[in-house]
């Protein structure tokens, strides 16, 4: 199995492009994903090959791939953002083609599974799923969890909000579209002794598989202290997505922005 630097580079350069509204690619085109069955299939460094679920209710679904090359899987929603625990590179047995994934899904509704070349070339494969219903798995719904509903923000506005893991608030998504061109600054800061590590990553509008920025740094050696920077057009829209730096974050937290021409 390779290394978590590998699977963190799968995630970053995966190129399933979906765009917020018009989701990139058209839902109807994309192929079922083969659930109680195995079909075959073939993927090329060009583009991931993507399959569409349909979750009935909340519950846990599992893919597994059994490719002649190195792939990896991805389990998106349908706003193209990966779900916790939704990526695998596991090398089932030392074989690069061989992966699985099981993930579970918070909520009814659409969802992609993309299964993509880690290096060059092509590949044939067979994919197969699974699908257990547990409704008692529903998780309350977030309402700025996905890009489709961030939280719109005006440059230079200061806004007030919170994580919390354990209640389904696993990230805040924000979007800023500036009226002018120049740097666009994002920054965060905590509110209270409660206020928790946080980590901002800075989307362009037209790709969420991919952040442009992503800030970490624990500013002035407070862990919810965080900036990130980005060059932006006039009209362009910015994502943000604010989220706990280890995977686990509670408590509130403020976030503002600053644009310089």
């Amino acid at each position: 199995m390779r290394h978590v630097a590998a699977r963190v580079r799968f995630v970053l350069l995966a190129t399933a492009a979906l765009v917020v509204g018009g989701r990139g690619v058209a839902a109807q085109t994309l192929p079922q994903l083969p659930v109680g069955k195995t079909s075959t299939g073939q993927v090329s460094e060009r583009a991931p090959t993507i399959y569409r679920f349909t979750a009935p209710s909340a519950g846990v679904l599992s893919v597994a791939v059994r490719a002649d090359a190195d792939v990896t899987i991805k389990v998106t929603d349908e706003d193209g953002q990966v779900l916790p625990d939704g990526v695998a590179d596991v090398d089932l047995w030392g074989n690069a083609g061989h992966e699985q994934v099981i993930v579970p899904l918070p909520e009814r509704g659409d969802y992609r599974v993309h299964i993509a070349m880690y290096g060059r070339g092509s590949a044939a494969m067979d994919i197969g799923a699974g699908w257990i219903a547990m409704p008692g798995f529903a998780r309350p719904s977030d309402a700025d969890g996905r890009p489709s509903r961030a939280t719109v923000l005006e440059v230079g506005q200061s806004h007030e909000d919170a994580l919390d893991t354990d209640a389904g608030d696993v990230w805040d998504w924000f979007a800023i579209t500036p009226a002018t061109s120049g740097a666009l600054t994002v920054i965060v800061r905590g509110v209270n002794d409660a206020s928790p590590d946080l980590a901002i990553e800075l989307y362009t509008a037209g790709d969420l598989s991919e952040y442009v920025v992503r800030s970490d740094d624990d500013l002035q050696g407070n862990v919810t202290n965080e900036s990130a920077t980005i060059d932006v057009t006039a009209g362009q829209k910015i994502y943000i997505r604010v989220l706990g730096a280890t995977g686990d974050a509670r408590g509130p937290y403020r976030i503002a922005s600053s644009l310089i021409e």
